[in-house]
């Protein structure tokens, strides 16, 4: 999201300021002992320090609760000594908690707000949230100048999230307390929790978002808005501005793979955006025997995750097959002469399995589990499907470039096939 598009003005960084706040020194690192574990901080009495994760500035020389949030004090890493010899040391990891800003970085009194804020997201369907909610799904965050923001957030996936507020600086809450370091991008590793603080010194606007394109525009993101802000004569039109920046997470986007192989024609497409999917679905046989079918579904995706699909769509095929035997759930089967519409639900098993299950208006059932691309290897894909209608299909595909690759696959109905698959 461009912030000129939405006016979202960004300050000049004060780079000698952010580098020295996110200078790292060497009394910074972590003691390491003899297991390679972290050593907690001892004081010169021989006592253990504890400290409050959510307020640093509380310490105690004995585990216990903490008197602000209740929450669990923990162990204070340990300080090394800038004459230690590192050489003899293992392999550091960096990290924000060793960060110490050159002087106090507490903000200036004011009342408090408190937010907090769960990252979500799909990596199947690549779906970015906050709380489950994309930008056009949430309203703005009111906040007040002169207020202090804090915001607590925990990245519940499995990426890293380089999280960035436009037009302020904030303190990323860590064991130096009162000299926290100050930045303006905090990269969040999975299963992380971070606490970051800063005073509401502005006016208008400002996007809080990560800073991963993909995740921004898939909908990661909030708008703080400043209450009772003069209006910004860059934007003359700021509701027009506010629909811009909502289209982003509601674009559609068109995916279609088609397989040309010597048994017949199949394919699919799919035009979906963050919520709501056409798919469909086609196999275009040679001859007669062979036929044609054409399934779609339109539906909305459910769930935090989105495991849950229940669509609505049209099932039309015809072959000219001699034999009509019963599905497997005991019902005249109609798999070679069908024109119907039909409802259903498809649910994502673990492993990305998908269990469809539908019915249509003449009260035919049917059940069927597939899988696609499956990988075996870098470039080598499986796939399979079996259904009620005593239907199965079981296929391989090598990957030569992102749009073409070689294919083949044994249906069913139609024999064994091989050919080229194009994917768009």
């Amino acid at each position: 999201m461009s912030q000129m598009r939405y006016g979202f003005s960004q300050k000049k960084a004060n780079g000698n300021k952010d580098m020295a706040a996110g200078s790292i020194k060497m009394k910074d690192m972590p003691m390491k002992d003899m297991d390679g574990g972290s050593q907690g901080s001892v004081k010169a009495d021989g006592k253990m320090t504890y400290v409050c994760p959510m307020h640093p500035e509380v310490t105690s020389d004995k585990p216990g609760k903490c008197p602000k949030c209740g929450m669990d004090m923990v162990k204070k890493k340990a300080e090394v000594n800038m004459d230690m010899d590192m050489s003899s040391g293992g392999i550091t990891t960096l990290n924000y908690n060793m960060l110490e800003a050159p002087k106090k970085t507490t903000l200036p009194e004011g009342p408090w707000k408190e937010l907090k804020f769960e990252l979500t997201g799909n990596m199947n369907r690549y779906v970015w949230t906050l709380d489950n909610k994309t930008v056009s799904e949430s309203d703005k965050i009111l906040i007040k100048r002169g207020e202090n923001i804090r915001i607590i957030l925990h990245n519940n996936s499995m990426m890293r999230h380089p999280m960035h507020l436009h037009g302020h600086d904030f303190r990323v809450l860590n064991q130096f307390g009162e000299k926290s370091p100050m930045k303006n991008v905090l990269d969040i590793m999975p299963m992380e929790t971070d606490t970051l603080e800063f005073h509401a010194s502005e006016s208008g606007d400002w996007f809080f978002h990560c800073h991963i394109l993909y995740h921004m525009m898939s909908g990661m993101g909030r708008v703080f808005s400043y209450e009772n802000s003069p209006a910004n004569p860059e934007i003359p039109d700021p509701d027009k501005a506010y629909k811009m920046l909502k289209k982003d997470d509601r674009m559609f986007h068109l995916m279609a793979q088609n397989d040309f192989a010597t048994n017949g024609n199949d394919g699919s497409l799919m035009y979906a955006n963050t919520r709501w999917a056409f798919q469909s679905e086609w196999r275009l046989g040679y001859n007669a025997h062979h036929g044609y079918e054409v399934e779609t579904h339109f539906g909305r995706y459910l769930g935090k995750m989105q495991w849950l699909f229940p669509y609505v769509g049209i099932d039309w095929r015809y072959r000219k097959h001699s034999a009509h035997d019963k599905s497997l759930l005991g019902q005249a089967n109609t798999k070679d002469d069908r024109k119907v519409i039909h409802a259903g639900l498809q649910y994502t098993l673990p492993m990305l399995l998908v269990l469809d299950a539908s019915v249509d208006q003449t009260g035919y059932f049917r059940i069927q589990l597939m899988r696609e691309d499956i990988p075996l290897t870098p470039r080598l894909r499986a796939s399979f499907m079996v259904n009620t209608d005593r239907e199965y299909m079981v296929g391989g595909k090598y990957i030569l470039t992102k749009n073409l690759g070689l294919s083949t696959h044994y249906d069913s109905d139609m024999g064994w096939g091989a050919g080229l698959t194009i994917t768009y």
